[in-house]
């Protein structure tokens, strides 16, 4: 007797995707929960709505993660001022112009948060996160989307009681259907829309549709992102960066990058220190002019610094031209801001003046923990810069800048 080929392939099929727990059967609803608050943000356009909604992509995600979560000093140091974030942007509380940052970085550090929780990431090792950042946001939300379905699959299965289950999942597509069939006879028949107080009368049904589309879509893209980071398997580990690269390579950039510097010291001096602006400059040319490069040769010299503490040999050498090239930050640093304070000085306080000299105040809190790392090398640079990065922008978007702000014009007579 011939055996069925279908029967045959069906132990096969349930090896390779067992049946859904209890917990991934319970993420749908997580995952509906998550869709209806991003239909609602995108309904309602407003800041309110989009924190509530990132408010309940944090509490799913920790519903079915709170051990790891609460075990991982990481996660715990990110969860504060994220929530400071989201609170903030919920109540209206920041310049507008900060809006746009905040709303950027929300999403980036709650995808930070389920990396950190899901995944090992060893002190040198940090290459790992960032892949697996990337992963998370291109990768994962569809590379479960079939365990999403088999989720849904997996309700509607008989077992114990079945009765019960079948009746919540009749009243589950009862009820939208029946929705539906009275907008349309509502539609057609005036004594219907008379009898039903014009409940449907300003419904238009595309929208509901679209509605629900927007519901699906995402619950199913957090579902299989959700799914993935909590029951897959974790990512591979990233070998630990090696410090073999000589000192002449490293030396020889960072030597040409100090005598650059050394020449601009040479031309700034009197400027810095003279109180003596160039010929033929008013304080806003001057103060503008080459602010923005001042900044990219800053994060130039800080990209050159870390590569060269992951991967050079350490020496005395190499050490010092790393000291020298923290020390020559400072220097460029302190040009830029002294250029910003005297178009304050001229011009008065805005929050785009506010905020370079804020991220100038971290650079130079930066300096000093690369000044560490260098002569400590088990002083984690990355993890600390990124970690002051966050509380940074945190605490400073907690303070009240728009009253500081005006009571500074004012005061330095500038007007409102």
């Amino acid at each position: 007797m011939e055996q069925n080929p279908m029967q045959n392939n069906a132990p096969e099929s349930a090896a390779r995707h067992p049946a859904p727990t209890k917990p991934q059967l319970w993420l749908l609803g997580g995952a509906l929960v998550i869709g209806v608050a991003c239909e609602l943000w995108m309904e309602l356009d407003h800041y309110y709505w989009y924190s509530i909604f990132w408010l309940a992509t944090l509490g799913v995600f920790a519903a079915f993660n709170w051990k790891r979560m609460l075990a991982n000093k990481t996660v715990l140091a990110l969860i504060l001022p994220t929530l400071v974030l989201i609170g903030i942007l919920m109540f209206d509380y920041m310049n507008v112009e900060l809006v746009g940052f905040t709303s950027l970085a929300i999403p980036a550090l709650l995808i930070t948060i389920g990396v950190f929780t899901t995944q090992q990431i060893a002190y040198k090792r940090e290459g790992k996160a960032v892949l697996g950042v990337l992963r998370a946001v291109f990768v994962k939300p569809f590379t479960a989307i079939g365990a999403y379905f088999r989720a849904v699959a997996g309700i509607f299965r008989g077992g114990e009681r079945s009765s019960t289950r079948h009746g919540w999942i009749g009243l589950a597509v009862g009820l939208p259907l029946m929705a539906v069939v009275l907008a349309l006879l509502a539609g057609a028949d005036e004594g219907t829309a008379k009898l039903l107080g014009g409940l449907f009368e300003n419904i238009e049904l595309w929208q509901w549709v679209s509605r629900v589309v927007v519901v699906f879509v995402s619950s199913m893209l957090f579902y299989s992102l959700f799914f993935n980071l909590t029951w897959e398997k974790a990512d591979e580990d990233r070998m630990p960066v090696r410090q073999n690269w000589k000192t002449a390579g490293p030396g020889v950039v960072i030597g040409l990058l100090l005598a650059a510097y050394a020449l601009f010291t040479y031309v700034q001096f009197t400027y810095l220190f003279g109180g003596v602006l160039p010929v033929d400059l008013t304080y806003s040319e001057y103060a503008r002019e080459g602010f923005g490069q001042f900044l990219a040769v800053t994060l130039i010299n800080f990209a050159v610094l870390g590569v060269s503490l992951a991967k050079s040999e350490p020496g005395r050498v190499i050490k010092a031209l790393q000291t020298l090239l923290i020390a020559a930050s400072l220097i460029v640093l302190a040009s830029a801001a002294w250029r910003l304070l005297l178009y304050v000085g001229a011009y008065g306080l805005t929050i785009r003046r506010v905020l370079p000299l804020w991220l100038m105040a971290y650079f130079a809190f930066l300096a000093v923990i690369g000044a560490v790392r260098v002569y400590r090398e088990q002083v984690p640079f990355l993890r600390i810069g990124a970690f002051a990065l966050v509380y940074w922008y945190a605490a400073f978007i907690c303070i009240d800048w728009n009253t500081l702000m005006y009571s500074f014009n004012i005061a330095h007579g500038f007007g409102g």
